[in-house]
């Protein structure tokens, strides 16, 4: 979360005696730039966004693009990857409003149909939920965007041949959930870290990230790596998925969610819930432990700074579910901390 480092920074320098007056006048100048930058792209994905029209059409989902831009600028917050946030941005608050059909709105029935027609890469069929086809139809429009703009950045096409299987990857996923809950099945924690911590879809936003990056930072074989399931994916996704399970259970539960991990640790240890939540609170630090442990020695085929997208990943969670479900409910520290960071510039002159 370097661009909420720099903000704190920048706000208690000036309280330093002996402070360097032109290194602040500097510091906010750069912090103002990089706004002025994220504002520019939040205003065409807000026009896009708002042609898409999803919210409305899908009344149940969540509408979050300003939480997901904060995502995109967490994990990559520098100028020149302004096109890897703005490929994150076509599919991330897209695979937001999946989470919430396989969760709260479809009928296990229409949910294997659409994992289905998924599966076959078939838009046309008639057998498919009216909203279920308008999620598949906004995916595919924003992946010809992005293979668009890709062949035309970097004159590679294969970006392509990878979306399909991420999204096929997601869906899965969201239908074992889905039936665990319909068949009222509560599994073990290790089937379910197995099954629940990848259908956070780091895999999906990083394939998105990727894209946006070219050749020099992320060549084909880095995306050959993505889905080989390596540690750092494996940790980032298990970090996510406890931190927002520990935060959220309880409400997920009250209104008819898979089970949590919270509630398989309870069922397989025959423990109280604080226990349970102590437990799994332990294993996010073994998690944190995994992930600079890849930092400090990375594959070969890894440049580091492609690993810190996963640290930055788990640290944004950390962000928004230490203390609160702060991506549901934004309305709080996360909607000041969004309005510190696109919002407000610092002065220049004082």
């Amino acid at each position: 979360m370097r661009r909420a480092e720099h903000l704190f920074f920048v706000s208690i320098y000036p309280k330093i005696d002996g402070h360097d007056a032109g290194l602040l006048k500097l510091a906010r100048l750069g912090f103002n730039l990089l706004q002025n930058l994220y504002q520019k792209e939040l205003k065409v994905l807000t026009k896009w966004w708002i042609e898409l029209d999803l919210p409305r059409k899908l009344y149940y989902a969540r509408d979050k693009l300003l939480e997901n831009y904060f995502w995109a600028m967490g994990c990559l917050w520098e100028p020149k990857f302004s096109l890897s946030r703005y490929c994150f941005m076509k599919l991330i608050p897209i695979a937001s409003m999946y989470d919430d059909t396989f969760d709260a709105y479809g009928k296990l029935d229409e949910l294997e149909q659409f994992t289905a027609a998924i599966h076959r890469w078939d838009t046309s069929t008639k057998d498919l939920n009216t909203n279920m086809k308008i999620l598949f139809d906004a995916v595919i429009d924003s992946y010809d965007d992005i293979q668009e703009i890709t062949s035309n950045e970097f004159g590679r096409s294969y970006c392509w041949e990878y979306g399909k299987p991420a999204l096929k990857n997601v869906v899965r996923l969201y239908l074992e959930e889905a039936r665990w809950l319909a068949k009222g099945y509560v599994p073990t924690l290790e089937e379910y870290r197995h099954i629940s911590s990848l259908s956070t879809i780091y895999q999906w936003a990083a394939f998105s990230v990727f894209c946006g990056m070219g050749d020099e930072l992320a060549p084909k074989e880095l995306f050959d790596w993505l889905f080989t399931e390596p540690k750092m994916l494996v940790a980032s996704s298990d970090q996510c998925r406890l931190m927002d399970d520990i935060m959220t259970h309880e409400f997920e539960q009250k209104r008819g969610h898979a089970p949590s991990s919270v509630e398989c640790y309870v069922e397989q240890y025959g423990v109280s819930t604080q226990k349970a939540v102590d437990a799994l609170s332990n294993m996010v630090e073994e998690d944190w432990k995994i992930m600079n442990g890849e930092l400090l020695n990375p594959p070969d085929c890894v440049p580091r700074k492609v690993l810190s997208i996963f640290l930055a990943f788990a640290q944004i969670m950390d962000v928004l579910y230490k203390d609160s479900d702060g991506y549901t409910n934004s309305a709080t520290t996360t909607k000041d901390l969004l309005t510190a960071l696109l919002v407000t510039p610092f002065p220049i002159s004082s």
